[in-house]
């Protein structure tokens, strides 16, 4: 039995408590995926146009969307003459007020808090003028509250593109309607499609061996996995969800004979 200093040696109780899936053990499976993360790689180290601040990626639901937008948020960017980005994910299906989008800034860039919201965006302006860092802003849905984003992106244009912002929308949205006068920013729009039926079944065929199951065909058949695809479209999240459904099932049938 470890003991506790044990334990902590090897990170075990390293985010016990995330809400969230933990992007350190995200790998892009999907031919899509990959194309998302290497034209946000792009984008952000594009600094050719300061008025074109602004990056649209539209893609299916179930499709990897937020823990894409996850990893880009969390992703170091570094390149000479540049510091650090830091990078702010947020999901605007929760956001509630736009102070809670400004506060989000402050945590991230380590600001003192303030009342004023007036005062929180006069701090992120003067902590990116005083360095070479930039402000990495990751939305996964449609910006709620635009004002507070137009002003960022607007300052960004003067000062050499040091605020960028990635919005992740459902490509069943029409772009135009949720990001409205944002529109004079935007400097890519990409959308991805769904992953094919093989896609599906190599990724979980790789999420089986990453489990330690070094024969993944003992747990779920090739036929199992063609159908749990089929059944369930090209939802990623709906065929991961389903595979677990069906390994329980086995597991209790194997357990009660």
């Amino acid at each position: 039995m470890p003991d506790s200093f044990e334990l902590l040696q090897v990170n075990f109780f390293e985010h016990p408590f995330l809400r969230y899936a933990d992007t350190r053990y995200f790998y892009p499976g999907v031919k899509e995926q990959r194309k998302v993360l290497s034209v946000a790689n792009d984008f952000i180290y594009d600094n050719s146009d300061p008025s074109k601040n602004l990056g649209v990626f539209a893609g299916p639901s179930g499709g990897g969307k937020s823990m894409l937008a996850m990893k880009i948020a969390q992703t170091h960017y570094s390149a000479p003459n540049i510091g650090q980005t830091f990078g702010m994910y947020m999901n605007t299906n929760t956001l509630t007020e736009p102070r809670h989008f400004l506060m989000a800034l402050i945590e991230t860039l380590s600001l003192p808090s303030s009342r004023s919201n007036a005062n929180r965006i006069d701090s992120i302006f003067e902590r990116l003028q005083e360095s070479n860092d930039q402000l990495l802003i990751v939305l996964d849905g449609p910006p709620v509250d635009q004002e507070y984003l137009t002003l960022l992106l607007e300052w960004s244009v003067e000062n050499n593109k040091k605020i960028k912002t990635i919005i992740f929308l459902q490509d069943i949205n029409n772009v135009t309607s949720n990001i409205g006068a944002l529109s004079q920013f935007l400097g890519l729009y990409v959308p991805f499609r769904q992953p094919s039926q093989a896609e599906l079944i190599d990724l979980l065929t790789y999420r089986m061996l990453s489990a330690g199951n070094l024969d993944p065909q003992s747990v779920i058949s090739e036929d199992d996995l063609r159908e749990l695809t089929t059944s369930h479209g090209s939802s990623i999240s709906e065929c991961l969800s389903a595979a677990a459904d069906l390994l329980e099932v086995k597991r209790f049938k194997k357990w009660n004979i």
